[in-house]
């Protein structure tokens, strides 16, 4: 058995089902300097997140190398649950966020 297949299915298994998906890719590749994605990706989740229920799941799909700590930090002032987060296909970071109840 191919371990590497068992452990995609192990990781895949670990991650939150999506209710929707939103990519923000190839600004990494854009010329913009790095970290400028946040100003794109947080409105845009916050837009995607007003058609959602409360409570679902939202993955997130992102080339800037800085998102992930952009994100973890908007999770935590927004009050939307960051769930998990992981590094895709080379150079993408999947991130799934709760809704916030309430």
């Amino acid at each position: 058995m191919d371990s590497t297949a068992g452990d995609a299915a192990a990781d895949d298994a670990t991650v939150p089902r999506a209710d929707a998906t939103l990519e923000l890719l190839g600004t990494a590749n854009s010329g913009a300097l790095e970290g400028t994605t946040c100003a794109i990706l947080t409105p845009a989740i916050r837009a995607k997140l007003r058609e959602m229920e409360a409570g679902q799941v939202l993955e997130v799909r992102v080339d800037d190398p800085s998102a992930r700590e952009d994100l973890e930090s908007w999770s935590r002032l927004s009050g939307n649950a960051l769930l998990a987060a992981r590094e895709g296909p080379p150079g993408v970071l999947r991130v799934w966020l709760q809704k916030k109840v309430g």
